[in-house]
């Protein structure tokens, strides 16, 4: 006779399947689950996956049973989601303080911002004009251009102008306003839908990250602290800008590669999306190569069969589009920072530059700067420096020994780059904009350190001390991206240099002096401005500091 079976309510989310420990024929099995709840202070190892639910049920016999009708109490595993706890909310608060801080400060002109003022050349000249030629754009003034059959052109990858022309698009195709008569309103629409929103993608995936990697709650919150207020991705999410957009596609690409090697429920198309996510990213910043490659190999050497099916022909579109865009805007394959016949016409400013980017060190120079000095990746983010320990520890006792080499290899690939192949550390910006891709990495890797030491009060000091430095520095660059920061300015006792945001390191005036008494003496004339020969050309004015903003090619 076949087995009946009755249940009083379904626990545990749907899908999962309830399987049945012993029940003879005919059996009716009834009875209510008995779960036993998670304490707080347990690690969140225990409640991160769903959680096994030990149900019991009463075995009755069911009518025509001739077994002997006996009851018995049978175990019965099911799965349950667990529920919201304090970590989720209080991670939730600070991410929605820190897109609140970013949408507060996104960019609403980009006039003088040279690097910005690159991409909406692009932006206006394809919406406005159909082409990517940006010779009628009000941007064309900026240093970041080349020349291809004697019209300038953006220096930038063209991928994210593209993606923001479509944002431009749609947002003149329901309001009738152009960049041109409302620049404010296109250009913080747009900043909120390239910066914000990668933003959001970043800060979501971070997290997922942590509760991924993480056991301690205190080591999730710390992380996603740092993720959200001591990470100079969140001052350059203000602005259109392919660095902290790059971090988001690494940080996404990473969470579902490591699902995947670490079999963490993993689906069949989290292959195929790891795959697409990785293809964007290098369509999007060049050097994020190195992290699609990395993880490539990551994946290659746990399953290759996977990979060569789902994962490689994922990449294409991504790099099919950035190769396409790339040809047809500059008749060849090659991208535009290392194209040479782009940058032969006489006005190429790069050619003869002025400012920081004229600069010529030593390298042994520019690795501090660019390490511990003013744009320095340690110094400006000291918390940085428990990650670099943490990971270096990891690769030495093999502790999560695949995840370290790729964050140890991208690493490593950024610095080399970046180090010795520019000389001007980005232009006017706030710490070394080249380096942000990389900086979640590190910061994943000071999670890693808080949930494996105990900290005693003398490291609490460092840590606070570590964060109150970082989160300075990340309110100087909400100010705006794209300037001298405050700390450079005080390292190199140059006040309010290249400032566009708030001047927080202004001189101290000196005292005024004392009026002397009577009548005060009478103000003497004016110059006469020089005499000019006939015919000879007028004295030129004083020469222009550079824009706000202005950055230099790789």
């Amino acid at each position: 006779m076949p087995c009946a079976l009755r249940w009083p309510r379904r626990e545990g989310a749907a899908g999962h399947a309830a399987k049945v420990a012993f029940a003879g024929p005919g059996d009716v099995l009834t009875g209510g689950p008995e779960v036993s709840s998670l304490s707080e202070s347990e690690p969140l190892s225990q409640a991160r996956a769903p959680a096994e639910v030990t149900e019991t049920a009463t075995v009755t016999p069911a009518a025509g049973d001739h077994t002997g009708g006996q009851v018995r109490r049978v175990a019965v595993a099911s799965k349950r989601r667990p529920r919201l706890g304090l970590t989720f909310l209080v991670c939730s608060l600070m991410m929605a303080a820190s897109l609140l801080m970013v949408v507060w400060n996104l960019q609403d002109s980009s006039l003088n911002n040279a690097n910005t003022g690159s991409r909406y050349a692009t932006v206006e000249s394809l919406v406005d004009y159909g082409t990517y030629h940006i010779d009628r754009s009000r941007y064309v003034r900026t240093i970041d251009k080349y020349q291809v059959d004697g019209h300038y052109i953006s220096s930038k990858p063209p991928t994210l102008p593209t993606l923001a022309a479509g944002v431009y698009w749609v947002y003149q195709h329901f309001t009738g306003k152009t960049i041109a008569r409302y620049e404010g309103d296109v250009v913080r629409t747009v900043s909120f839908f390239t910066g914000g929103v990668c933003h959001i993608l970043f800060l979501v995936y971070f997290y997922r990250l942590c509760r991924l990697l993480l056991r301690r709650r205190l080591a999730v919150l710390t992380a996603t602290a740092g993720a959200c207020f001591a990470y100079l991705g969140v001052g350059y999410a203000t602005h259109i800008n392919n660095h902290s957009t790059a971090a988001a596609f690494a940080i996404t690409g990473l969470y579902y590669a490591v699902r995947i090697r670490q079999q963490r429920d993993a689906r069949w198309w989290h292959w195929p999306l790891t795959g697409l996510v990785l293809g964007i990213l290098p369509a999007i910043d060049l050097p994020g190569l190195a992290v699609s490659a990395a993880l490539g190999l990551y994946l290659l050497t746990f399953d290759w069969k996977k990979t060569l099916l789902w994962f490689a022909p994922a990449l294409l579109p991504g790099l099919a589009t950035h190769l396409y865009l790339t040809y047809q805007i500059s008749g060849s394959f090659k991208p535009f920072y290392f194209n040479g016949e782009l940058k032969n016409y006489g006005n190429f400013y790069f050619r003869k530059p002025s400012g920081i980017d004229a600069l010529r060190e030593p390298k042994l120079r520019y690795a501090f700067n660019a390490l511990l000095g003013h744009h320095g990746l340690f110094s400006m983010t000291p918390l940085y420096l428990f990650g670099a320990y943490e990971l270096v520890r990891s690769l030495k006792t093999r502790r999560w020994l695949g995840e370290s080499l790729v964050v140890a290899g991208t690493v490593l690939a950024f610095l080399a780059f970046f180090i010795f192949r520019t000389r001007n550390y980005g232009g006017w910006c706030v710490g070394m904009r080249w380096f942000v891709p990389i900086m979640p990495l590190l910061l994943l890797y000071f999670g890693m350190w808080v949930d494996r030491v105990r900290l005693t009060r003398l490291l609490w000091g460092a840590v606070l001390a570590a964060f109150c430095v970082s989160c300075f520095n990340v309110q100087d660059a909400l100010t705006s991206p794209f300037q001298y920061s405050v700390w450079h300015n005080w390292l190199e006792n140059a006040p309010n240099r290249g400032r566009v945001g708030k001047q927080f390191n202004l001189p101290k005036r000196p005292a005024p002096k004392p009026k002397a008494k009577g009548k005060a003496a009478p103000k003497a004339a004016p110059a006469a401005p020089p005499a000019v020969a006939p015919g000879a050309a007028a004295p030129a004015a004083p020469a222009a500091s550079g824009a706000a903003g202005s950055s230099s090619e790789p």
